[in-house]
C-alpha cells in the first residue's frame, strides 16, 4: 500500500505499465492483477520471467486460493506490533486459515534489533501457517540505512558500502528463494558490484 519502490525508481505515473529498471521489469501502483494486465502494453505471461515477485498488502491482488500455488512465500515484518497486526489481518482476508494443510512461509525481519525484541506469535486464527527453517534477518546497522538513502535520492541500486551482515543476508536468501548455491550466489553479487563500480 505504502508502494515504497517508488522511492528507488527515476519519476514516472504510477500505472504506467513496466519500467527498466537496473536489469529488472518493475511495474507498480496496481492493486489487482487485472489493471496490471491493463496496463501492459502487451499480455502477461507467466513464462515471459524466469523470477516474478509480487509485493503487496493488497488481497485484491492475490486470492486465497492462488497463494498455496506460488513457490516462495515471505511474511515481511518491520519489527512494529501495528505491522505484526496487519500482516494477521491480510492473511485472515486471504482466508489462509481455511487452508487444508499449512502453507510455509520464510520470515524476513528487517531492522532487526538483536535481543531487545522477544520470540512473537501469530495469532491462533492464523495457526494455518508453518515457517521454514532458514530466516531473515537484517540487522539495523547506520551504514546499511546510509546505503539505502543514497540509492533512493540517486535512483539506482549500489551494493558498496554494505555491511558483511547485509551481504551475507542477501546471499542467503539468494540462494533459498532462487535455489542456487553458494557459489553461483558470490558469482551474481560479484557481477552486481562490477557493474556497478563507480569510476
Amino acid at each position: 500500500m505504502a508502494q515504497s519502490v517508488q522511492g528507488y525508481l527515476p519519476y514516472a505515473t504510477s500505472g504506467s505499465g513496466i519500467q527498466e529498471f537496473e536489469g529488472m521489469d518493475v511495474a507498480y501502483g496496481y492493486i489487482n492483477g487485472m489493471q496490471l494486465e491493463r496496463g501492459l502494453t502487451q499480455p502477461l505471461i507467466e513464462t515471459d520471467y524466469d523470477i516474478m515477485l509480487l509485493d503487496t498488502d493488497h488481497t485484491q491482488f492475490v486470492a486465497g486460493k492462488e497463494i498455496s500455488s506460488y513457490e516462495k512465500r515471505v511474511w515481511c515484518w518491520d519489527g512494529r506490533r501495528t505491522s505484526l497486526h496487519r500482516n494477521e489481518d491480510l492473511l485472515l482476508r486471504l482466508c489462509l486459515h481455511e487452508a487444508a494443510t499449512p502453507l510455509l512461509f520464510y520470515r524476513m525481519l528487517s531492522p532487526a534489533l538483536m535481543g531487545t525484541l522477544s520470540e512473537w506469535r501469530l495469532d491462533t486464527r492464523t495457526r494455518q501457517l508453518q515457517w521454514e527453517e532458514t530466516e531473515f534477518q537484517f540487522p539495523l546497522d547506520e551504514r546499511d540505512a546510509a546505503v539505502d538513502l543514497d540509492n533512493q535520492h540517486h535512483s539506482r541500486i549500489q551494493l558498496r558500502g554494505l555491511s558483511g551482515a547485509y551481504k551475507q543476508n542477501l546471499l542467503t536468501m539468494l540462494q533459498q528463494l532462487c535455489e542456487c548455491d553458494s557459489k553461483a550466489a558470490r558469482k551474481a553479487w560479484s557481477s552486481v558490484r562490477k557493474r556497478n563500480r563507480m569510476w
